[in-house]
Parts: structure tokens; C-alpha cells; sequence
């Protein structure tokens, strides 16, 4: 059965043994797989950043047909959160689009200025919103108490 001078086992016709040792490495090389890989990590990056356009968008569009212009409680706090919200993915985007040591040549800059400008959009909406209500001081009567009082030129006494 063991004996030394029997033949190695060949493989059938039709079949290769390299395919089980590595069988993704032997269908694509592995030039072709990093550049494609590459590419789908790239385009990914790109749907992660233009993926919160949609709920972006939604969040604007219901802020402008349901909040209105008046001050109410629900109102404030509907703006503040458009308002909040975009801050905090604009500072932990860099948690979102971090850089692949296994890819250095993806570009991770660009995907993420979209996704600060998609956020960027939502708080400038919420400026102008917090605008429309009057909360934003504007106008330089919201600043009148810090501007100085003139001197008197004239004075008047009451009759005795």
C-alpha cells in the first residue's frame, strides 16, 4: 500500500491542485484583484458619503413644511437638532472615512468633504430656520443693550 516506488497521485483530468491550495489567488491574479478591489473600496466610499443625502433631505423637508416660523417648544427643539446633529457628523467623520493601510492609493479626502458638505447643507438650513424664528440675533436691534448710551445735551426741570 505505502510502498516507495509507487507514483505520486495526478490529478484527474480537467482539475488542477494549485486551485485548493489558494483557489482565489489561482482564478484572479493578484494585480487584477487589489485593482478591483481598489475600485469597490473607492465606490463604496463614495455611496457612505452621498448616503445621508436622502435622510438629509427628508429632515429639511419636514423642518420646512411642519416646524413654521413660530416660537413653540417643539419648534426650538426640532431646530436645535437640525442644527446639532450636522455638527456631530462633520466632527466624527473622520471616524467614519478612516484610511485602509491595505489600500493607500484610495482617495478618502474627497468622499469626505461630501459628506461634510451634505451635513453642512442641513445646518446652514437650520440657520436659516433659526433665522426665520427670530432666534438668531440679526438685526442690530437684538444688540441695542450693548450699544452706549449718549450724553445728555438737555436737561429739564419740573416747575415748583
Amino acid at each position: 500500500s505505502l510502498s516507495p516506488d509507487r507514483k505520486p497521485n495526478l490529478d484527474p483530468p480537467g482539475s488542477d491542485s494549485n486551485i485548493t491550495k489558494d483557489p482565489v489567488l489561482y482564478l484572479t491574479g493578484s494585480k487584477k484583484k487589489d485593482v478591483n478591489m481598489a475600485s469597490r473600496k473607492q465606490q463604496m466610499l463614495f455611496a457612505q458619503a452621498t448616503s445621508p443625502l436622502k435622510q438629509v433631505g427628508m429632515m429639511c423637508f419636514m423642518a420646512y413644511m411642519f416646524i413654521g416660523n413660530s416660537v413653540q417648544i417643539f419648534s426650538i427643539m426640532m431646530v436645535l437638532g437640525l442644527v446639532a446633529s450636522p455638527i456631530t457628523s462633520i466632527v466624527n467623520s473622520g471616524k467614519v472615512f478612516v484610511k485602509d493601510p491595505a489600500f493607500p492609493q484610495l482617495d478618502v479626502i474627497t468622499p469626505r468633504l461630501i459628506y461634510c458638505l451634505v451635513f453642512a447643507g442641513q445646518f446652514l438650513f437650520g440657520l436659516y430656520k433659526l433665522n426665520a424664528m427670530g432666534l438668531l440675533p440679526a438685526h442690530p436691534s437684538d444688540w441695542i443693550s450693548t450699544v452706549p448710551t449718549p450724553p445728555s445735551l438737555e436737561y429739564s426741570y419740573g416747575a415748583l
